[in-house]
């Protein structure tokens, strides 16, 4: 008999050694590890704010930074939150040596949107990764609120109805390549971590009942029929590999489970100083808001 192998497909497996025969096991599932925050950069703000102009399309606004390293520091890739959302930077990988100051401009497509929308920005370099922010205040306007009222009717019919159409710029593309918190972010906190999140979105941080590995597997893997929660897994219909699941589980019942409503989308802006206005301040009484 031949030997088993240890590693299928990049999975780690456990082995038993039984009458002279090697036993395969069940793969040993490796735990989440956040990546470390960059601290190299001096940005000009990590959180901009913006407010858009009745019938503006786009919010454009600029990060600026300094590489305050003492040795080149390599940014390897951008991405942003949601597909509506396009950072424009150097080809990458971008090195920048010790000194160097770039910009990343970044630029929101505000249609069929109002209220205060929120979008982020993940850059991944060598020296770790950092969260920026875009805060947009959006006029509401009677076509923008029938717009959001009639998405979710779409979605209360067919709950995989975020994976098709012009959703998937929202709900999908965002997703592709990322893990743990981040994939979290994209996938999850665009609706659960909402401000002002439609009364049928669960509250992931009070759901009232015990929810273990098990439960959060089965619940993203396959959502919740007759609810708005899509299934996510690929098998289902959804965008997300196993890997992308296992690495969102493992968040969900680690780091989490200490995270009160909303800090996910903001907890990286909260240690930095007031954002930066490049408009006049935000109305303050908006209605709608749309996060994703």
């Amino acid at each position: 008999m031949y030997p088993l192998a240890t590693s299928l497909a990049g999975a780690r497996f456990a082995t038993s050694t039984l009458a002279g025969s090697n036993v395969l096991l069940a793969p040993a599932r490796l735990p989440y590890i956040p990546p470390l925050p960059e601290k190299v950069f001096a940005w000009d703000a990590p959180v901009k704010e913006y407010t858009a102009k009745t019938g503006e399309l786009t919010a454009k606004l600029t990060f600026s930074f300094t590489n305050t390293a003492a040795t080149n520091v390599i940014i390897n890739a951008v991405r942003t939150s949601c597909g509506c959302t396009v950072a424009k930077v150097p080809p990458l990988p971008w090195l920048l040596e010790p000194g160097t100051n770039g910009t990343i401009e970044v630029i929101a497509d505000l249609r069929g949107k109002s209220g205060i929308i929120t979008k982020t920005v993940t850059v991944d370099s060598s020296a770790g990764y950092r969260f920026l922010t875009l805060r947009v205040s959006v006029p509401a306007g009677p076509a923008t609120l029938a717009d959001r009222a009639r998405n979710l009717q779409v979605a209360m019919v067919d709950r995989m109805a975020v994976f098709k159409g012009d959703c998937v710029f929202c709900h999908q593309q965002p997703v592709y390549g990322k893990k743990g918190e981040e994939l979290y972010r994209a996938a999850c906190g665009i609706c659960h971590e909402a401000e002002h999140r439609a009364s049928m979105v669960a509250n992931l941080h009070a759901l009232g009942k015990p929810a273990d590995g098990d439960y959060w597997t089965t619940y993203v893997t396959k959502g919740k029929p007759n609810t708005l929660m899509p299934a996510w897994a690929i098998p289902e219909g959804g965008p997300l590999n196993e890997e992308q699941i296992t690495s969102l589980v493992d968040f969900l019942v680690g780091p989490f489970r200490s995270m009160t409503n909303n800090v996910l989308m903001v907890r990286a802006a909260s240690l930095q100083p007031a954002p930066a206005r490049t408009n006049a301040p935000a109305a303050a009484n908006t209605q709608a808001s749309d996060l994703r």
